[in-house]
């Protein structure tokens, strides 16, 4: 038997879910679900610091029902560790899912681009700058 509200499988003679109080069906159907199964269209949610990052923050969407990928720069993940030149990962939520990843992304971080050490946007362009004056100071 299964909810086609939250698609959980629950054993024989449950006949409603406890979670959502629906009637449970025999089997899943697109006819008889609740949830869209049709292909997602994906659009960038947030360019964040690293690819361990954007696995976290995709994982926190996925358990609250956004679709979501991962696209990273072609770094191993191993380089956000040894590297402060990590290209980052895009966030990616299929668009039907935009405005919900949008809240959830603000109520989880705020304006942080970098989830696990808390970087606003601005914070990460003063690091930049910074760099860039220490690199120039290092070829005098």
């Amino acid at each position: 038997m299964f909810c086609p509200v939250c698609e959980s499988e629950y054993e024989e003679g449950i006949t409603s879910c406890p979670d959502d109080g629906s009637e449970l069906v025999e089997r899943l159907t697109p006819e008889n679900t609740e949830r869209d199964h049709s292909e997602a269209s994906f659009v960038p949610l947030h360019n964040v610091g690293s690819p361990a990052e954007a696995e976290m923050v995709a994982d926190i969407l996925g358990q609250n029902g956004v679709r979501v990928a991962v696209q990273s720069g072609g770094a191993d993940a191993f380089s956000p560790l040894l590297s402060a030149a990590s290209p980052g990962a895009m966030v990616l939520v299929d668009e039907r899912d935009l405005d919900r990843a949008q809240e959830l992304y603000a109520s989880f971080f705020g304006g942080d681009i970098t989830p696990l050490t808390g970087a606003t946007e601005s914070e990460m362009r003063e690091a930049e700058d910074d760099d860039d004056d220490d690199d120039d100071e290092d070829d005098d």
